[in-house]
């Protein structure tokens, strides 16, 4: 299929020598409203303004280090990386979080672009020449996909903010706030429903990453469930939001078929590199293409291969030397998330979710390697050890001293598990060093509840400080048989797989919450075990009755855990959070900061608005900042 890569620099560069769109830099504006009113008038204009409402989602967004670090870092699925508690931490716990952080105006600037651009599409397309009906409709489609994402963010992120429904195109100095229901209720909502109406089932020209009829449900089914939020608990508007929401997602359930969704045969086979760039599963993707060339920057593009990982490389013997088979076991690393023992432990022995999504085993990736004494010491003994503690880790450390481990033989094992001396010892004679969770968690007590954060470097060593399982649901290769590589090589940060931001999974999910919403456990618990729960996730050796649900299981708590085992790592976790009113009590007992600073609160349900945004407005203490943030003080 083509992707939309190929389709997007000459479109893109085309429309920015004639217009420049920038919705949120309030001093920058069209130069020509009359070389913006030929050049959208024809085909071609068009079809570069449509294209470049993808630019920011696979530039800023989709596969970029910061979306990692406030979406799911901010959650209670993922922290910080131990030896990089403090990296980003405004993002990921909230320490010091205000407007004048670049990654909030950054945000804040991106989104509104396009809203911005999305706005010209529509404000144009009536005039635009030589369409036909199809490519009219789609563009429109598109058009409106994108406003309705871009503000379902930017009000979940910000709250009551600046509603614009017009292309900005001169400069403007003032701006006022508009309630957030009425945003949902005057352009997401309806701009959703129509794009379910518009876009077509496959994407125009065959252009991967376009919107598509399946998106347009997962953006309104996803947009009815948040806006549900906003209504008092149990009443009538409540219900009747939780009530479209079902629709939508049953819509996509009933009509799999029609609408390009097949779902595979295995779990495993939804994250095998080979499928990435025709999952049939996949309800919407950002593509970054095989050519750098074509992607927005060459030299940033998908890294999602980098952020998940511990670190391996030079770890005995583990190298990602190209001439090396298992190199492509550990490719370039970027050091950033880790899984919180929350997520680790959410995962039954019966679900075989968890080894598809968590590595515990890695092999030999050198031609071979025999164990010196200061790194089997390096993932034996901790700082804190108690003599008898010590004593037991010298002497694994003296039984893996010498051992030869081959090429693709397993040489080191990070498990969730508790695990014993004897456990470690039995690796040990194998040549394999053994990590279970009491060498990386070490338990706390929060708000008297017992909590397991990650040790600090001085009660840990330098090897088990960077050791957990390895989170690889974004791969980029399936094994050393496999024939699929998403990277050139394995040293390489720019990645080309895309990036899944909606996937059939979420369907069910969001239809069985707004079931619980709707007074109907028992229909929640039926979609839950034909859709989620088959057999396709149940471990060999185990039954299907083991992952079963009933009504009785069926509670928002019990949907937060299930939503975290399936959609873990995919771009959801904050908003869920925000949405079921839970990010304070969850984040603060399932992700206990290593340095004990995670002072999140009631304030953090929203982001501070920018600084930078302020600045610009004659109005902006009538704008001001949201609650719990410094207060706007316009500099001298």
């Amino acid at each position: 299929m083509k992707k939309i890569n190929k389709y997007f620099i000459g479109g893109l560069l085309f429309v920015a020598t004639a217009v420049s769109l920038t919705s949120c830099d309030l001093d920058e504006y069209n130069p020509s409203s009359e070389g913006a009113d030929a050049v959208f008038a024809t085909q071609q204009g068009m079809e570069g303004l449509v294209n470049q409402m993808y630019y920011n989602f696979r530039w800023k967004y989709y596969g970029r280090e910061d979306p990692v670090l406030y979406m799911e870092g901010a959650g209670d699925l993922f922290q910080n990386a131990p030896e990089k508690d403090t990296y980003g931490m405004q993002l990921t716990r909230f320490v010091d979080l205000q407007g004048d952080r670049s990654q909030v105006g950054g945000a804040w600037n991106r989104v509104y672009d396009n809203v911005n651009l999305a706005n010209t599409v529509l404000d144009y397309l009536p005039t635009t020449k030589n369409l036909t009906d199809a490519q009219r409709d789609d563009y429109e489609g598109e058009a409106r996909f994108t406003r309705a994402y871009a503000y379902w963010w930017l009000v979940e992120w910000f709250g009551d903010i600046e509603m614009r429904t017009k292309g900005t195109g001169t400069p403007t100095f003032v701006a006022y706030r508009t309630d957030r229901k009425v945003i949902y209720d005057e352009i997401i909502l309806p701009d959703a429903e129509a794009a379910t109406k518009l876009l077509p089932i496959k994407p125009l020209n065959g252009q991967v990453g376009r919107a598509t009829r399946k998106a347009a449900y997962g953006i309104l089914a996803r947009t009815y469930l948040a806006r549900a939020q906003y209504e008092a608990a149990g009443s009538a508007e409540q219900k009747a939001f939780y009530q479209k929401a079902y629709d939508a997602a049953k819509y996509v359930m009933d009509h799999k078929g029609e609408l390009g969704i097949a779902t595979y045969a295995t779990y495993d086979e939804i994250w095998q590199a080979k499928n990435n760039k025709s999952n049939t599963e996949y309800m919407w993707v950002v593509t970054h293409s095989t050519n750098t060339t074509l992607n927005p920057q060459s030299g940033n593009p998908n890294r999602l291969h980098m952020y998940w990982s511990p670190r391996l490389l030079n770890m005995a013997g583990l190298t990602n030397n190209v001439n090396m088979k298992w190199s492509w076991q550990n490719p370039r690393e970027s050091i950033l998330m880790a899984p919180t023992y929350y997520l680790l432990n959410l995962f039954k022995d019966w679900d075989i979710r968890y080894d598809v999504l968590f590595q515990e085993e890695f092999v030999e990736s050198n031609t071979s390697y025999t164990w010196a004494k200061d790194m089997a010491d390096l993932y034996t003994k901790k700082a804190t050890d108690t003599p008898a503690e010590a004593a037991a880790a010298d002497a694994i450390s003296a039984e893996l001293v010498g051992k030869t481990v081959k090429e693709g033989e397993p040489v080191l094992r990070f498990t969730r598990r508790h695990v014993t001396t004897e456990e470690k010892m039995g690796y040990a004679k194998r040549g394999i060093a053994l990590l279970g969770a009491d060498d990386y968690f070490i338990q706390e007590t929060i708000d008297g509840q017992k909590v397991y954060r990650y040790r600090k470097l001085a009660e840990s060593s330098q090897n088990i400080y960077r050791s957990y399982p390895k989170f690889s649901k974004y791969r980029i290769w399936d094994g050393p048989e496999g024939t699929t590589f998403l990277l050139t090589n394995p040293t390489a940060q720019v990645g080309f797989a895309d990036v899944p931001v909606m996937r059939y999974a979420e369907m069910p999910l969001i239809a069985a919450e707004a079931q619980i919403g709707l007074g109907n456990p028992g229909e929640a618990a039926s979609i839950i075990n034909r859709e989620i729960r088959n057999a396709r996730v149940v471990k060999p050796g185990h039954n299907l009755s083991e992952a079963q649900v009933s009504a009785s299981d069926m509670t928002i708590e019990w949907i937060l855990e299930e939503r975290a085992r399936e959609l873990c790592g995919e771009w959801l976790r904050w908003f869920d959070l925000k949405r079921t009113k839970t990010l304070v009590s969850y984040k603060r007992i399932h992700n206990p900061a290593t340095n004990g600073d995670n002072p999140v609160s009631a304030t953090n349900y929203l982001w501070p608005i920018p600084t930078s945004f302020l600045d610009k407005l004659e109005n902006a203490e009538e704008f001001g900042q949201n609650p719990g943030y410094n207060p706007y003080t316009r500099a001298n």
